[in-house]
């Protein structure tokens, strides 16, 4: 389980679910933090800011943009569209940990794609699209299996939510600058069920990560509509892994503060050897370690020199790239495939074991997520 220090502008995009337990300033922060300040797109209050309230058959109540002020107050836990407070966040204190505001993780796609849209215009607007719809099925995923709890502390029971909020915040660039489109989901810790605001049962969803993340892999890799502005530019979409075939070489290049990242950790990880000769290194460690090579040396909130595609195009292109010598592979016709990738089954992940209220009935607990894509 991660938690995020606000604190510590540390960039997540890796994980899996965080909580996030600043105030609504240390958000705003945050989420800047992600990202290059050179990046045009998402300088005007409130742009990228997409607030949603879903009902518990995922059907969407609500939907617009938040601005900053809206965006902070929210956070804090008081409704956008009432003004009413949800509660009162518990502060951190010197022996406690404050409220969690919100729960995140962040639809990705692989460095190629990105690198595909700062290339061909027409692959940015589908590509949008289709993180769009991924950030669509994953709020209604979500709204349809997310629990909270109700009753005295040892007696509680399961329940499903009727109403819940999703932020969806859409970036192009990473904090280093480089082409990264990405959308944080970040998931309220209110929602309301049986009459008032409860809290979100986060255990349900750190359970169900893998699955939320899958969807929104395999809506991506899946979009028939991506694969053919691909296609019509002369570029693969591998419906297995989301990458596109022929700008895969260039993902390390355009990639320098995952790079930064791994060396960071592979020295971490020596000096730890170094340490503890003969022992190995257990999951905690390595997590830890993980936390540490993101957070060391991490880029500064400045001007990048990245400032527009052109210059990424330029890069590319010392790099050997050459649009007109690039070489599709044999089996181009996955270009064309709409078959979704693989995903886990969720299992347990979901919350199959919560009461169901006969008025609301609820989805299988083992859904096909493939079908989302389709």
């Amino acid at each position: 389980m991660q938690e995020h220090d606000p604190s510590e502008a540390v960039n997540l995009m890796h994980g899996g679910v965080i909580l996030f337990r600043g105030t609504g300033a240390d958000a705003l922060r945050y989420v800047e933090a992600d990202r290059s300040r050179a990046d045009d797109y998402y300088l005007s209050d409130g742009g990228d800011v997409e607030y949603a309230v879903l009902d518990a058959s995922g059907e969407t109540v609500t939907v617009r943009a938040l601005s900053n002020e809206e965006y902070a107050r929210w956070v804090d836990w008081i409704n956008p569209d009432t003004g009413e407070r949800m509660g009162r966040p518990r502060l951190a204190g010197q022996d406690r940990l404050g409220s969690p505001r919100f729960a995140e993780m962040t639809i990705n796609g692989p460095k190629s794609l990105s690198i595909a849209a700062a290339l061909h215009p027409e692959v940015s607007e589908v590509l949008d699209r289709a993180q769009q719809d991924a950030l669509a099925d994953t709020r209604r995923w979500l709204a349809q299996r997310s629990v909270t709890r109700v009753g005295p502390r040892g007696a509680q029971e399961v329940v499903p939510v009727d109403h819940m909020q999703v932020i969806g915040i859409t970036h192009r660039t990473s904090r280093e600058g480089d082409p990264h489109r990405h959308i944080h989901v970040q998931i309220g810790m209110r929602v309301w069920a049986a009459g008032k605001w409860r809290a979100l049962d986060t255990a349900a969803t750190f359970r169900q990560q893998g699955v939320i993340r899958a969807l929104g892999t395999a809506v991506i890799a899946a979009h028939p509509e991506l694969a053919e502005v691909l296609d019509r530019h002369g570029l693969t979409l591998d419906p297995a892994t989301g990458e596109v075939v022929e700008l895969q070489p260039f993902n390390a290049l355009m990639s320098k503060r995952g790079e930064q990242v791994r060396r960071n950790f592979e020295r971490l990880e020596a000096e730890w050897q170094a340490t503890h000769p003969g022992e190995s290194m257990g999951p905690v460690v390595s997590s830890r370690l993980t936390a540490q090579a993101w957070a060391h040396d991490r880029p500064a909130k400045k001007p990048t020199t990245l400032r527009e595609e052109e210059a990424w195009l330029t890069e590319l292109r010392e790099a050997d790239y050459d649009p007109a010598t690039l070489r599709r592979p044999s089996g181009s016709h996955l270009a064309r495939s709409t078959v979704a990738p693989p995903l886990p089954r969720p299992g347990h992940a979901t919350a199959c074991k919560s009461r169901r209220r006969a008025s609301s009935p609820r989805p299988g607990c083992a859904p096909q997520v493939q079908s989302c894509a389709s």
